[in-house]
C-alpha cells in the first residue's frame, strides 16, 4: 500500500516520462582539443575507444584485467608528444623568468633557485613522459650515466638547500 502510493507521487512528479538515458559521448567536443587532432599524425591508431554501455556478451577492449588496468594508465604516442610539449614549453618558460630575473640575483636567490629546479624538473619530466618514467629512470641510472646523473640530481638538490634555507 505504501509502495503504490509513492509511487503514485513520483509518476506525478513527471520522473517517469522522462527520456531513456543516452550513452556518453567519447569524442572531443571542445574547438582547441579538435584542432589539436587534426594534426595528430598517428590519426586514431593510437586511440582505444572504451565502451560506454556494456552490452550482455560484449568483450573486454583486454584479454585479462592486467591488461585492462594498465590500459588506463597508457598515453597514446599523441599524447606523449602533447605532454612533453607541454613540460618543455613550461620548462622554457621558468629558464626564461630566471634569465629575466638575474640582474636582481642577488636581491632574491631563493627566486631563481626555485624557478631554475623547477625547469629542470620539467625538463627531465619532459622526456619521461616521452620515453615512459620506468626506461628513462633506468636509462639514467645506468653504468656510464649514474656519475652525471647523481652530480645533476646532487647540484639541484643543494641548490634548493643553500637558496631556501
Amino acid at each position: 500500500m505504501a509502495s503504490a502510493s509513492f509511487r503514485d507521487s513520483l509518476n506525478s512528479m513527471g520522473w517517469s516520462r522522462r527520456e531513456p538515458d543516452l550513452p556518453a559521448n567519447t569524442s572531443s567536443s571542445t574547438p582547441i582539443l579538435s584542432k589539436l587532432q587534426a594534426f595528430n599524425p598517428f590519426g586514431d591508431a593510437g586511440y582505444v575507444r572504451l565502451p560506454t554501455q556494456e552490452a550482455p556478451g560484449a568483450p573486454l577492449p583486454a584479454p585479462t584485467r592486467r591488461e585492462e588496468e594498465e590500459g588506463w594508465f597508457a598515453l597514446s604516442r599523441w599524447d606523449r608528444l602533447l605532454v612533453f610539449g607541454a613540460c618543455n614549453a613550461a620548462a622554457l618558460v621558468c629558464f626564461v623568468i630566471c634569465f629575466a630575473l638575474f640582474p636582481v640575483l642577488s636581491l632574491k636567490p631563493r627566486k631563481f633557485a626555485i624557478l631554475w629546479s623547477m625547469g629542470s624538473m620539467l625538463f627531465l619530466a619532459s622526456w619521461a613522459v616521452l620515453m615512459g618514467p620506468i626506461v628513462y629512470a633506468q636509462h639514467l641510472i645506468s653504468g656510464p650515466r649514474l656519475p652525471f646523473t647523481a652530480a645533476y640530481f646532487g647540484s639541484i638538490t643543494m641548490t634548493l638547500v643553500f637558496a631556501i634555507k
